[in-house]
């Protein structure tokens, strides 16, 4: 791909090796986010999941209780992301299933996910905090004039956030448009946006500014032309360290739809005594 790297480039900060236990609890959080987007159909005309699960778990699974994510996507993984319960979350869902699906973003909004992240992050402060803001943009992030001095705003006020650009579709973001990092990362490893994401993070909480991970199909299946199942290629990736998981694969399914089951049960008590769905602290739903 033709995508230019930025110059400015961020100290090697995170850790040379990454512990199995970590690898196999990012395989572990991919795998359930799949099977409960299967579960939760309430994307209401927003973007699917599937099969970018490397880039949502690699930036996401380290982020502290007190930092912000913002999520343009499936309402019930961002939520689970963010540590909300199982029952919480189907409570909500079935609270939504009379309301109107909302519209899915049109081009004439295209820059208005950058500027809402950007204004997230202000509202939240300054890195003095020591609390970042995760922003996850399906339209990139700076192909429309609002888009992009949204982003000039953030570095010029140095606010401590990473955009996560999830959009296969979307042009090579310039690299030399901005002073701050724009990094691509293959979007289907997620050891590799993992690594890319941890130092942006470390970067903002310490009052360096804003950064962009720009997650791409660079792992190309020759006879489909499609970008590689993280799943599978983390499997693959596992296996070659000697971490097969094809035994813990079927514990974690088995074990994780039986409690989605009891949370569906349990969300329908909650619905027929209409108590509100538990609020998450820290999300931003775009």
């Amino acid at each position: 791909m033709a995508t230019k790297q930025t110059k400015k480039t961020i100290p090697e900060t995170a850790p040379s090796l990454i512990s199995n236990e970590k690898l196999q609890q990012m395989y572990s959080a991919m795998l359930k986010c799949r099977i409960l987007e299967a579960h939760a159909r309430d994307l209401r005309g927003r973007l699917a999941l599937k099969g970018k699960e490397a880039a949502v778990v690699g930036a996401t699974i380290d982020l502290q209780p007190d930092d912000a994510l913002v999520f343009p996507a499936n309402a019930a993984v961002a939520a689970f992301l963010k540590g909300a319960s199982l029952s919480s979350l189907f409570a909500q869902l079935q609270a939504k299933n009379g309301t109107p699906k909302r519209k899915a973003a049109t081009s004439a909004a295209t820059g208005a996910q950058s500027s809402l992240a950007t204004g997230v992050a202000l509202a939240r402060g300054t890195a003095k905090t020591g609390n970042v803001t995760l922003a996850f943009l399906s339209q990139h992030p700076g192909q429309s004039p609002t888009g992009h001095e949204a982003l000039l705003f953030a570095d010029a006020h140095k606010l401590p956030i990473v955009y996560v650009d999830i959009d296969d579709g979307s042009e090579n973001i310039s690299a030399e448009a901005y002073s701050f990092p724009v990094i691509p990362v293959d979007g289907s490893d997620v050891v590799a946006v993992y690594r890319v994401a941890h130092e942006c993070i470390l970067r903002a909480r310490k009052g360096g500014g804003p950064s962009i991970i720009a997650c791409r199909a660079f792992s190309v299946k020759e006879s489909t032309g499609r970008s590689q199942d993280p799943l599978r290629s983390m499997e693959n990736y596992l296996s070659l360290k000697g971490l097969s998981m094809n035994d813990k694969k079927q514990r974690i399914i088995h074990t994780f739809e039986t409690e989605i089951k009891q949370a569906i049960k349990t969300a329908g008590k909650t619905a027929a005594s209409k108590k509100p769905a538990d609020s998450i602290p820290h999300l931003f739903l775009l």
